[in-house]
């Protein structure tokens, strides 16, 4: 094959670049005319200016980058005053996925990004927007499959897409989203008005109604966020290939060959735990630096079913019958004393630091970090099964890694002095994403019967056959 000539993008590249830097400009010009107390009007000029701004840069972006094909890689150029020049080799490319949003199903286009294994936190090449012909025409040159009736199909019905919405582990991130605009609000009514928003919550029960609605509003926001990340999620398998398909607004489609797949994680959360409901998030070299979002296999499964669901999309981590070995008796107050201490400490610190008649409190804390460790040593264990390696922990949500042994990058076995004593020992294993699980507190022979296992495995690997 003869080299391309270089390429730009669509035009709609322009209106995608353009928007998004329009949207932060804008936005950040229109919060400084306000705190520093500019009419509206100020403020709409300088809206408008953010956005001619944005649209210069977008089409000097779309103007700067360009691509092409050779007999050996896919080269990409971008940069205005610096030019960077990315250079793929055709035979580590991975996965050629596609991303439609609002702007790219307005123009008929896509957003196709070229994944290698090993990649850094964001994808090695990104095309805002190509036809829907040059996808496919990049796709075959680069020798991605053209995806194939599948042979396992799994799809998020809209009941379990609602409670996945109310059980997910999203809040987090939005209270920090609602604490960052109360921040900013503040921030602009003590400028204009000479006080916070707080400054009339003088009784612990306003405050404490002031907290709830934060809450209230976070939970609101992971909600929504929860409904349109995974709308309309789906993960099929044909003989090569997992793919995903998810987004309401920004339809996301995902290709990993099977043989890259490194493993599992069946993470049962907080809420989802009691329900006997469980999240299931893919290991992988390519997406291993991903948010949790990026690696969700499926976002809500029921307990029960999750081990024949992997099977069915990843027929590798099909596991044979059998049991977890679980840590001795003896480990359990391992388990138990540090989160009940850590509780008891919590607790006192607050009695004396806030009120006196919150010592009982301390108490329940305590009693609180018992059940957790009673829990993390009901949970602890490790089981390898064929092929495949199971290792479960608790940490605030109970993981369950399953894992290819080849595809093991690393596995050890530690004790620390006083476990030595008891002996007893951790087995700690780490796939090629930087994933892993750590079974802790085993009897001492059940953990070296496992690293010498998956040592000799790593040899046969290594050795060949």
């Amino acid at each position: 094959m003869t080299s391309d000539v270089p390429r730009r993008m669509h035009h709609a590249a322009i209106v995608v670049e353009a928007v998004g830097s329009a949207v932060q400009l804008a936005a950040g010009l229109v919060l400084v005319a306000i705190v520093r107390g500019g009419t509206p009007g100020t403020a709409a000029a300088l809206a408008l200016a953010g956005i001619v701004a944005s649209a210069v840069v977008g089409y000097v972006r779309w103007r700067a980058t360009t691509y092409w094909l050779d007999d050996v890689a896919l080269h990409y150029r971008s940069g205005v005053f610096t030019p960077d020049e990315r250079v793929v080799p055709r035979a580590r490319v991975q996965a050629v996925d596609t991303a439609t949003g609002p702007l790219q199903r307005m123009f008929g286009v896509v957003e196709l990004r070229v994944q290698v294994p090993g990649a850094a936190d964001e994808d090695e090449v990104v095309l805002a927007a190509v036809t829907h012909e040059e996808a496919a025409r990049l796709r075959r040159a680069l020798g991605q499959p053209e995806p194939a009736a599948p042979d396992e199909r799994v799809a998020l019905r809209v009941r379990h897409l609602l409670l996945a919405a109310i059980t997910g582990p999203q809040i987090s991130a939005a209270v920090s989203a609602v604490a960052g605009l109360y921040a900013v609000a503040d921030n602009v009514i003590d400028v204009q008005g000479g006080e916070g928003l707080l400054a009339g919550l003088d009784t612990p029960r306003e405050i404490a109604v002031a907290a709830a609605l934060a809450l209230a509003g976070g939970y609101v926001l992971s909600f929504l966020a929860a409904i349109v990340v995974f709308a309309g999620f789906v993960a099929e398998r044909d003989a090569q290939v997992l793919r995903i398909r998810r987004g309401l607004l920004a339809r996301r489609a995902l290709s990993i060959p099977l043989q890259r797949v490194d493993g599992v994680v069946i993470v049962e959360g907080l809420l989802r735990g009691p329900l006997g409901l469980a999240a299931l998030r893919l290991e992988s070299v390519a997406h291993g630096k991903e948010r949790t979002v990026g690696r969700t296999l499926l976002p809500l499964v029921r307990r029960r079913d999750a081990e024949a669901v992997v099977a069915r999309l990843v027929p590798a981590l099909a596991l044979e019958p059998g049991a977890l070995e679980h840590p001795p008796p003896r480990a359990l107050r391992r388990f138990v004393l540090p989160p009940s201490v850590g509780g008891a400490v919590a607790g006192a610190a607050a009695a004396l630091a806030l009120l006196p008649a919150a010592w009982p409190g301390a108490a329940a804390l305590a009693a609180a970090g018992a059940l957790i460790g009673l829990r993390a040593y009901r949970a602890a264990g490790i089981r390898l099964a064929g092929d495949v390696v199971v290792v479960r922990e608790t940490r605030l949500a109970r993981r369950t890694l399953l894992a290819r042994r080849h595809r093991l990058q690393q596995h050890a076995v530690a004790r620390t002095p006083l476990q030595r004593r008891a002996a007893l020992a951790d087995v700690s294993v780490t796939v090629g994403s930087g994933g892993g699980g750590k079974a802790r507190h085993l009897e001492s022979a059940t953990a070296e019967a496992a690293f010498a296992a998956l040592r000799q495995r790593a040899l046969v690997r290594a050795n060949g056959p």
